[in-house]
């Protein structure tokens, strides 16, 4: 078997040799990996169910408008020293989280001129360019135009690749990359994988020594991966994750984000939370409180699943961790029977022991829900560009200078949201 053949035909979940790349130029500040989970709601999420308006004036306005669909100002969970809003009963898990200082909410999401399409806002969210949905991804330009010692930077944990990883630097896939394995041209492990890993480890022949480092790196990769069985992953300080794939998935982030028993250094990991087009169903005859209700089941999934995760890195692991959640939109204010259709304005959050805690638009930066203020008539308006949310973790979590973040998020003029300390 050629060199050149067996390394094209390895595959390895869409690794190439670009993967183990270290030459790019960006600047990034000195010290710890820093890291970053992102985890993209699918469908639209309905922020105004999520990160609810109890203010008594924006309350009466929204339940009128809202209906069967809508909370009650009893019907939500508090949020400690918070009159203005409340939270999604579904997610109280995350209360504690918020009470320790490590947690955001950030109301009114979107970006100028937002369009309703799914598929159209999800690509402009994913290339961080709105109007433009053909580019690589802002985390994969990221992962192009910064170094880092990993020997995969950036994953993506699911079945398919969101758009915010593709582009020029393949990143791979995984739900399990502890069963990652090299076998022979019939497909069977055995003695050819310590055989051509003795050759590739071996002194290069004269022209093939980026075939032999490509070669060793992918070998020990294997070798780093091999004890990140998902099947058998134990979480850290009695962390549970939720039954299902959503919980499994987190689990899985948290597995190939911690530093150890292996240097892996991955340092971007994406997911996907799918079923939030909740123009039906949204919630049962019962009303939004009902746990039957499928948007009150996402949003307990991912607040379970976040508290998983944050409890399992541990404080150290979220000193230098940041999560971000975030929708390609909102839905609108008035009720579509017992679901809601496509909106503008969102709520993302974001978790970290660096978040500044906030819920960003009680005050004079909410839009409001009186007719005059809202988008098209319809539609909670922008408060917040999500570029914005991009630039502030890039910038003050991952070291990124502005020169760079030019270029991973271009054509952008950033305004600090005091997001991150």
């Amino acid at each position: 078997m050629k060199r050149r053949s067996f390394l094209a035909g390895l595959g390895l979940a869409g690794i190439s040799p670009t993967v183990f790349s270290r030459t790019q130029s960006g600047f990034r500040k000195r010290g710890a990996i820093k890291k970053l989970l992102v985890i993209f709601q699918r469908g639209g999420n309905d922020g105004l169910n999520t990160v609810v308006p109890v203010e008594s004036s924006q309350h009466a306005i929204y339940a009128a408008a809202r209906g069967p669909v809508g909370f009650t100002q009893g019907g939500v969970t508090a949020i400690p020293g918070e009159s203005f809003f409340g939270l999604n009963p579904g997610l109280a898990p995350l209360v504690p989280i918020y009470s320790a200082g490590h947690m955001a909410f950030l109301h009114g999401v979107s970006y100028p001129s937002a369009d309703r399409s799914h598929f159209e806002s999800e690509s402009y969210y994913e290339t961080a360019v709105p109007g433009n949905g053909l580019l690589d991804g802002w985390l994969n330009r990221y992962l192009q135009l910064t170094s880092g010692p990993g020997l995969v930077r950036g994953l993506a944990v699911g079945w398919n690749q969101p758009q915010s990883v593709l582009g020029a630097l393949p990143v791979p896939i995984s739900t399990n990359f502890g069963s990652i394995s090299v076998g022979d041209d019939t497909g069977e492990g055995g003695a050819i994988t310590s055989q051509v890993s003795s050759i590739y480890s071996g002194a290069a022949t004269p022209g093939n020594s980026a075939i032999y480092q490509t070669g060793q790196s992918i070998f020990d990769m294997i070798s780093n991966f091999s004890n990140r069985d998902a099947n058998s992953y134990v979480p850290s300080n009695g962390a549970t994750y939720p039954a299902g794939y959503f919980g499994s998935r987190m689990a899985h982030a948290a597995q190939m984000l911690k530093e150890t028993p292996t240097p892996l250094n991955v340092e971007v990991v994406t997911l996907d939370q799918g079923g939030y087009d909740t123009h039906a169903q949204q919630v049962t005859a019962g009303g939004p409180t009902d746990p039957a209700g499928d948007h009150f089941g996402l949003l307990n999934d991912l607040a379970s699943g976040l508290s998983a995760f944050y409890t399992d890195m541990g404080p150290a692991g979220m000193d230098d961790t940041v999560v971000l959640v975030i929708s390609e939109f909102g839905r609108r204010l008035a009720n579509n029977d017992l679901g809601t259709d496509h909106g503008i304005g969102t709520v993302a959050m974001v978790m970290g022991n660096a978040v500044n805690q906030q819920i960003h638009g009680a005050g004079a930066s909410w839009p409001g829900l009186e007719q005059g203020n809202l988008e098209d008539g319809v539609d909670l308006a922008m408060a917040i560009d999500y570029r914005d949310i991009y630039w502030q973790i890039m910038s003050d979590h991952m070291g990124v200078d502005n020169a760079t973040l030019a270029n991973i998020i271009p054509g952008h003029t950033y305004s600090s949201l005091n997001l991150l300390s």
